[in-house]
Formats: C-alpha cells, structure tokens, sequence
C-alpha cells in the first residue's frame, strides 16, 4: 500500500481523508520541528518510501527534484483551495491511477483531472 508525507501546507482534514481510505499518512507538522527544509521534507518522504503530496510549486522543477531522486510527488494544483474540491479530485485521482506505478514520478492534480510525468 502506498504511504504519503503531507508537506507542512496540506490540511490536516486531507491527511485524515488518506487515513480513511486506508493510507499510511504522516505529516510534516507531526516531525516536531517547527519548519524543517525542502530538502529535508523530500529526504524523508524518499527514505521512508512516501509520496510527498504538497501545493509547494517548486517541487515540480525537475532540475531541483529529478524524477529518479524521489519516491513520488502530488502537487496539488487546485484555486481557490478549497477543502471539497481537492478531496473530490483527489479521489477521483486514486480511482483512476495505479498507485502501484507512482515511484519517481510527479503529478500534478488538477480540478479537472490531472498529469504525470514519468522517467524515462
């Protein structure tokens, strides 16, 4: 089963959803430091195995965080954001997706639907 790291902006009623649908959730807020770093959040999320899902734009500069470098990102990409919205098209993600096939890649979840870039 797959394992998320929510990043310190994603709410925690979010991480609860993922709980409820059966997913490992841990989040940011929980490690007990107050801000710990980029680098530090995708280290973790990489080490442990976790999807790191954000609304941080910057994790998708893939010369920053190539696609081999990191177990799998969600950005969420959903304005205004607004709680029922991002639930919606996240569950609309993880019916269709096959989490099996998430390792390295980026998703960019949108209202509408959403993106994958792979490696190649």
């Amino acid at each position: 089963m797959t394992s998320f790291l929510a990043d310190e902006n994603i709410p925690h009623a979010l991480a609860e959803f993922l709980r409820q649908k059966g997913f490992d959730v841990k989040e940011a807020r929980e490690l007990g430091t107050p801000s710990i770093s980029d680098r530090g959040i995708i280290e973790l999320a990489r080490r442990e195995e976790r999807v790191l899902i954000t609304f941080d734009r910057h994790f998708t500069n893939l010369l920053i965080y190539p696609l081999d470098s990191h177990y799998g990102i969600i950005r969420i990409r959903i304005h205004p954001p607004l709680l029922s919205d991002i639930i919606q098209s996240l569950e609309h993600f993880l019916l269709k997706f096959d989490l099996a096939t998430i390792k390295g890649t980026l998703i960019v979840l949108e209202r509408e639907g959403y993106r994958v870039r792979r490696s190649s």
